[in-house]
C-alpha cells in the first residue's frame, strides 16, 4: 500500500425480504407471522417475497401462489403495494446518501455504500454503519443486516452472516482468510450450471477455487475460469459510483378516501414536502421552484412559485407548498391525488452584500 492510501470501507446492506419489511412497517400485526407477498390467498400468480417464517416451510420467491398455499396453509397473503415500496425505497436511498454520496442500489433488497474516510486521520466507519442501521429501523421500521469490508464480495458475505439485524466487520488484512471458507454459492452472478460444475469438480469453497490448478478449473467451467477465479478473490471489482445529483424531485400520493377533509390533505401534503426535502438534502442543492398539483376526477390543477434564493429547508418548502395548494384544495372532497415537485435545482447562490464596498456587512437568509 502506497503512502497514506487506505483500504476501501464498503458497506453492504441486506434488506431481504424488502417487500415483507415494508408490509410489516405499515402493519405491525404482521410481525413474526408467515407473510407471503404477491397476491391473494386464492388468486393466481407467483410469490414476490416471503418472510423467514414462510421460508422455513419451503416458500420461495418465484413459486406459484398455489404451491405457497400448500406449503404454508397458515400464511398471510398480501397483494403488495408498489407505490409504497417505491416510496420506502427512495427513503432508504435518502438515508444512505446522507452518509455518503457513493451509493448503489442493485435491487430493492440491497445497497452498497462507500464509507471510506476522506482523510487517513479520520476515524473508523463502524459508527457510521451503525448509525445507518439505526436510522433504517427508527425512521422506516426496516430491519437490515450489514457487512463492512474492503471489497464488495467480502461485505456481501459478511452481511449474510450478520442476519438477522446484525453488523459484521471484516478487518483489513483478513479478507482472504474470511472469503476462503465461504461456499462457491457466494460468487456474484454465478449461473446455476457453473455452480454445479464447480461442486462436481470438488471445488466447494472460494478458497478451493483460488487454489485450484488452471487445468482443473478450466475443465470445470471452461472459458469462464479466469473470471470465476478473479471473482472468488474479490479482485477487479468496480468502485461504488458517485450518485448523480437530480435535476428535479417529485413526490405524489393517491387519496383513496374521496371524502378526506382539509386537515387530512394538509398532512399528506406536508409528508410529500418532507420526502422531497430529505431526498434533496444529501446533494447540498436548493430548489428555485416549488409546484403543487391537485388532481380531481375531471381535471388536474397546478400552481408554481419561483424562489430566490432557492429553498432547501423543510419548513420553508412546506409553507410555500401550503400557500400554493390552498385554493386548489377547496373543496377538499373529491381530491384524487396530490403532487409536490421541486425544480430548478442547483447550488446555493452567494448572498449579495447589503452595503457594497463595506467589509463585514452582508445579508442573511
Amino acid at each position: 500500500m502506497k503512502g497514506t492510501e487506505r483500504p476501501r470501507s464498503l458497506l453492504h446492506i441486506d434488506l431481504d425480504p424488502f417487500f415483507v419489511s415494508v408490509e410489516r412497517s405499515l402493519d405491525p400485526s404482521l410481525k413474526n407471522r408467515p407473510l407471503i407477498v404477491g397476491g391473494d390467498a386464492e388468486g393466481k400468480g407467483v410469490v414476490a417475497a416471503a418472510s423467514a417464517e414462510a421460508r422455513a416451510l419451503g416458500v420461495r420467491p418465484g413459486q406459484s401462489l398455489a404451491s405457497a398455499r400448500r406449503l404454508c396453509p397458515e400464511g398471510l397473503f398480501r397483494r403488495g403495494d408498489l407505490d409504497a415500496y417505491a416510496r420506502v425505497s427512495d427513503d432508504v436511498t435518502a438515508i444512505l446518501l446522507a452518509a455518503s454520496r457513493r451509493v448503489e442500489r442493485p435491487s430493492a433488497d440491497e445497497a452498497y455504500v462507500d464509507l471510506t474516510p476522506e482523510h487517513p486521520s479520520n476515524g473508523s466507519p463502524v459508527p457510521l454503519a451503525e448509525h445507518i442501521k439505526d436510522e433504517l429501523q427508527r425512521r422506516l421500521g426496516l430491519d437490515a443486516s450489514l457487512g463492512l469490508a474492503s471489497c464488495r464480495l467480502a461485505a456481501r458475505v459478511a452481511s449474510s452472516w450478520a442476519r438477522p439485524r446484525g453488523l459484521l466487520v471484516v478487518l483489513p488484512g483478513y479478507e482472504a482468510s474470511f472469503l476462503a471458507r465461504q461456499p462457491v454459492s457466494f460468487l456474484p452472478e454465478l449461473p446455476p450450471h457453473l455452480e454445479t460444475a464447480l461442486t462436481k469438480a470438488g471445488l466447494l469453497t472460494l478458497g478451493d477455487v483460488l487454489a485450484a490448478d488452471d487445468v482443473v478449473l478450466t475443465h470445470a467451467v471452461g472459458p469462464a475460469a479466469n473470471r470465476v477465479r478473479e471473482a472468488a478473490s474479490g479482485a477487479g471489482e468496480a468502485p461504488v459510483t458517485l450518485a448523480a445529483p437530480p435535476s428535479w424531485l417529485q413526490e405524489e400520493a393517491v387519496i383513496r378516501d374521496k371524502n378526506a377533509d382539509r386537515a387530512t390533505l394538509d398532512v399528506v401534503l406536508d409528508a410529500l414536502v418532507a420526502r422531497c426535502c430529505r431526498r434533496l438534502r444529501p446533494f447540498g442543492l436548493t430548489a428555485e421552484s416549488v409546484s403543487v398539483e391537485v388532481r380531481r376526477q375531471e381535471r388536474a390543477l397546478r400552481r408554481s412559485e419561483s424562489l430566490s434564493p432557492g429553498v432547501d429547508d423543510e419548513a420553508t418548502a412546506r409553507e410555500v407548498a401550503r400557500q400554493l395548494a390552498e385554493p386548489l384544495m377547496d373543496p377538499a372532497t373529491g381530491v384524487r391525488s396530490l403532487q409536490v415537485r421541486l425544480g430548478r435545482l442547483g447550488r446555493p447562490h452567494p448572498q449579495a452584500a447589503l452595503f457594497p464596498g463595506i467589509p463585514g456587512f452582508a445579508s442573511s437568509r
